[in-house]
């Protein structure tokens, strides 16, 4: 009988609502699939478990060409991957603020800013704080990147924790087919992951898993994992696969999350990857698309040549390498230790030691031994190892050089890109050139970083979106007298969108510097100085601050003041005067007016006529103060 949509997204697990042999097949084919896909990067994974023992320092005992032969592991991949991570974290972690909103089209009331403003403040304090995990997993995840190639997170809404997840998640536990695409279009990603019994019968009381005899496990998630085979705290294998399955039976396969117990190949768990809105329909009312939600993002250290979608990392690309100087090494170091041995030959003609026929001679420092034979004798019947073998080749020295220049040099790992002068008295722009330069290859490492971070955050925001509670208030660490308010309604795509704050381009501090520098060079020209200013202290890697760009304004110029009050006091002696002028003028003013009454009355035209030429004057004057006055005005408020 075919399922609606509507009956599986009304369960909380779908396997519930399927029948034994249903979920047998998909058990059966899931795993399956997974070793199909574990087997196409079986290559991949030797070469990585290579470049990771190399990266680990693990060597192992040697018994050629001799017992107990030089082993030395030359540390050419875990210097890179030290310096790669430990230039990478504070630049894609700058500090409090690492992602900032973006607001989306025109902006006319200010209402998309104010919601980036609130996103940025609310999701910055989910990572710094909520999510506490965070930093210490992408720390663990720049640390493992440089010598795997590629490392994922998994971000999720966790239904225990009631909060956003977003964990580190190790290449070799993520199985893909080795020439897929991209996350966005491989049709099956299987996890690997472990379980321990307590936490097993956790999920079965929660109604997470179905319930099944677990027996006793006979897998890990780490092969070489040592375990006694009746440790009652051995751990169980899971598989958690990303798949599409056909469970309404319209032709049409759906995005799932598909638990699977490994040993038993039990389903015990099964959960919709996608919503109704996710859905898109035909004419006919037919399902034509559906948008799957992504759990993982993908951060990729160097795209690898043949196309993978696992991509390479030191482990890889310094690999033979770091054996060639490891061979090297050791040779160079053996042919010494058979250089110095002091073994030889003992002719026939003298008898050392006890026995008719002698036997080995040790000799202690500072010993001499006393013998029945001269000098002479002694230096024609006794001859040492050393004079048939050669010690140590100079050839090795010179290859082994130029074998760590090389690695050096493939791996941006230079004596200035690690702080050493190389070159003496060379002029410090010359410097700053050749570390720019240097630093060409981690740039680009960096930008495509940026962007995988710029996926996660995506991805928090989607579940901001979709979980958080209408109204949530929470209060920061460092301020804890502030409530802030975030609202489920800001996360609205149409409005705005979120960004990492971090600079993919501004890889050393120097680079930092020198910007802000030239920037602090254009304060007072017509840019905006308070935020000049603010870029400028985050270059130069001031703490707190925001604390001096809050400082109140200085007290103004003693002399400065004094010359206002000045200023102030003609310019009240002056508007005294002009005052004393309008009375005399108003008084003038009477007089002729009264004049000019007496003048009609008695008919006087010529008098009469003079009169009003003065009368009309006053007016004048008048008006021409009124306008002084009003642009003078104008020009106070233009100033203000």
């Amino acid at each position: 009988m075919p399922r609606q949509l509507k009956q599986i997204f009304e369960v909380k697990n779908v396997a519930t609502i399927l029948d034994e042999n249903e979920l047998a097949e998909i058990g059966q084919k899931a795993v399956e699939g997974y070793r199909g896909d574990d087997e196409s990067r079986a290559d991949w994974k030797i070469r990585n478990e290579a470049g990771m023992k190399l990266a680990m320092q693990l060597s192992e005992k040697k018994d050629w060409p001799f017992e107990n032969a030089s082993n030395v592991m030359y540390p050419l991949i875990s210097i890179s991957a030290i310096q790669f991570a430990s230039r990478a974290y504070p630049n894609l972690i700058p500090g409090w603020d690492i992602v900032k909103g973006k607001i989306v089209g025109r902006d006319q009331d200010g209402m998309k800013s104010d919601k980036a403003n609130r996103i940025s403040t609310h999701m910055n304090y989910q990572l710094n704080e909520e999510m506490f995990e965070w930093e210490d997993e992408t720390d663990r995840l720049l640390t493992v990147l440089p010598i795997m190639g590629c490392c994922f997170k998994e971000t999720y809404w966790s239904t225990n924790l009631r909060r956003n997840v977003s964990l580190y998640c190790s290449p070799t536990d993520l199985v893909m087919h080795y020439k897929a695409k991209n996350m966005q279009t491989v049709p099956r990603i299987t996890k690997k992951y472990n379980l321990y019994p307590n936490e097993i019968i956790e999920r079965f009381r929660a109604g997470m898993f179905l319930e099944f005899d677990v027996g006793q496990p006979s897998n890990t998630k780490d092969e070489d994992e040592e375990y006694a085979i009746d440790d009652d705290y051995r751990p169980h294998l899971f598989l958690q696969q990303h798949t599409w399955l056909d469970l309404d039976d319209d032709g049409y396969k759906e995005p799932y999350i598909v638990n699977i117990h490994y040993d038993t190949e039990k389903v015990v768990r099964i959960v919709p990857r996608f919503q109704i809105a996710d859905i898109t329909f035909n004419d006919k009312n037919q399902i034509q698309r559906i948008n799957a939600k992504q759990h993982y993002t993908k951060f990729p250290f160097l795209h690898s040549p043949d196309g993978s979608i696992y991509d390479w990392g030191f482990g890889s690309l310094l690999g033979p390498i770091n054996h060639t100087v490891n061979s090297t090494i050791n040779q160079i170091n053996d042919a010494g230790t058979i250089a110095n041995c002091q073994g030889g030959f003992i002719g026939k003609n003298i008898s050392l030691g006890r026995g008719k026929t002698g036997g080995p001679i040790r000799l202690a420092i500072n010993e001499w031994m006393p013998v029945n034979y001269a000098g002479e004798d002694l230096k024609k019947n006794i001859v040492a190892l050393n004079e048939f073998m050669k010690g140590p080749s100079p050839v090795l020295f010179n290859l082994l050089g130029f074998m760590v220049q090389a690695g050096e040099k493939l791996s941006s790992v230079t004596e200035l890109m690690m702080g050493d002068q190389s070159v003496q008295n060379e002029p410090a722009t010359t410097s700053l050139a050749r570390i720019e330069q240097g630093l060409k290859v981690f740039s680009s490492i960096h930008k495509r970083l940026h962007k995988s971070f710029g996926t996660e955050f995506n991805l928090l925001f989607d579940l901001n979106a979709d979980k958080l509670d209408q109204n949530y208030y929470y209060r920061i660490i460092d301020d804890p007298e502030s409530e802030q308010e975030a609202r489920q309604s800001d996360y609205d795509r149409e409005s705005c969108d979120i960004v990492p704050t971090s600079n993919p381009e501004d890889v050393s501090n120097t680079q930092k510097m020198i910007k802000g520098q030239m920037l602090y060079g254009l304060k007072g020209q017509g840019y905006n100085d308070g935020e000049i200013n603010r870029r400028f202290l985050e270059a130069m890697n001031i703490p707190d601050a925001q604390s001096l760009l809050d400082a109140p304004e200085p007290p103004p110029d003693p002399k400065i003041v004094l010359e206002s009050e000045k200023i102030d006091l003609e310019r009240d002696k002056f508007e005294f005067e002009m005052m004393k002028w309008e009375v005399e003028m108003g008084k003038l003013k009477s007089e002729i007016i009264k004049n000019i009454a007496l003048a009609e009355a008695a008919e006087e035209g010529p008098q009469l006529e003079a009169y009003k030429i003065q009368m009309q004057t006053l007016v004048s004057m008048d008006a021409n103060k009124q306008q002084r006055k009003e642009a003078k005005n104008a020009a106070k408020n233009k100033q203000g």
